[in-house]
C-alpha cells in the first residue's frame, strides 16, 4: 500500500515502549488519527522534532497491520513560545484536547483544522491575552459544531434581553433567560453575552484581534467553560 502524505497537527503524545511515541494527530485530510512514531525517542532520531504536542508538519505515514506508522516527517510549525509561558501552556493545552474530543476519527473536517491552527500561531505568537484566544476558540468551535447559544432573548418566555444590564444563562436551554424566568441559573452581563456573539461571528484570520475587558474575561471562563463541559460531555483542565 502506498504511503499517505498528511498535514496535521499533534494533539497529544504517549511514550511507547523503549524509545516509541504515539501521537495522537488531527490530520487535514482524515481527521483524527493515531500514529506510532517509532524510535522518536532516541536523541538522533529524524522523527524526534515532529513527535512533540502542538507540532504542525507534514508526515508520511504507511498502514501495517491495520495502524498507522510514521515514515518521515518535515516540522512546519513547531510554536515553540507555546512552551515557555504557562498561561499560553494551559490554554494551547485546553484547545487541542478539546479538538482530539471533538474530531471524527479518519473524517476530514477543514474547518475545525483551520481553527484549530490560527488559534495555535494566535497563542504562540500574537500580543493578546492567551486566556481571549481560548474563549475565542471555545466560541468558534461551539457554532462550528452546531451549539451556539442563543444570546438575545429569552429561551423560556421570548422576551429580547438587549435591554437588559444582567440576565441569566442556562447550559440546558442553550442560552440566556431573562430574571423572572431563570432566576437559578448563573447570572451574566448582557456585555459579556454581546463579547460572546461577536467572538462567534469574527473571522478566524482576526483572531488576534480578540482583546477582552478583564470583568467580560472572569464572566466568560466559567461560562463558557461549563457550556463545554455540558454540550460535548468532557472535563476541561481547570
Amino acid at each position: 500500500m502506498p504511503n499517505d502524505v498528511l498535514n496535521g497537527i499533534v494533539l497529544r503524545v504517549t511514550d511507547y515502549r523503549e524509545s516509541d511515541r504515539i501521537l495522537n494527530v488531527l490530520s487535514r485530510e482524515r481527521g483524527l488519527i493515531t500514529v506510532t512514531a517509532r524510535g522518536s525517542r532516541k536523541p538522533k532520531s529524524k522523527l524526534a522534532a515532529f513527535s512533540t504536542q502542538f507540532t504542525f508538519g507534514e508526515m508520511e505515514v504507511n498502514e501495517r497491520a491495520g495502524k498507522l506508522q510514521l515514515s518521515s516527517a518535515a516540522v512546519l510549525e513547531s510554536f515553540y513560545s507555546i512552551r515557555e509561558s504557562y498561561e499560553q501552556l494551559l490554554s494551547a493545552t485546553r484547545i487541542v484536547n478539546a479538538a482530539e474530543h471533538i474530531a471524527a476519527r479518519d473524517i476530514a473536517n477543514d474547518d475545525l483544522f483551520v481553527l484549530l491552527y490560527h488559534s495555535l500561531s494566535v497563542i504562540a505568537y500574537g500580543e493578546n491575552d492567551p486566556k481571549d484566544t481560548e474563549l475565542a476558540f471555545f466560541a468558534k468551535l461551539m457554532k462550528l459544531c452546531g451549539y451556539a447559544p442563543s444570546l438575545t432573548y429569552c429561551l423560556k418566555c421570548g422576551r429580547d434581553l438587549r435591554g437588559e444590564k444582567e440576565v441569566r444563562f442556562s447550559n440546558s436551554l442553550g442560552g440566556s433567560v431573562c430574571e423572572r424566568c431563570g432566576s437559578a441559573f448563573i447570572t451574566v452581563s448582557t456585555l459579556t453575552l454581546e463579547a460572546l456573539r461577536r467572538m462567534m461571528l469574527i473571522d478566524i484570520t482576526e483572531l488576534k484581534r480578540v482583546r477582552l475587558p478583564e470583568a467580560v474575561r472572569k464572566e466568560l471562563v466559567p461560562l463558557l467553560y461549563d457550556y463545554t463541559e455540558y454540550v460535548f460531555d468532557f472535563k476541561l483542565k481547570r
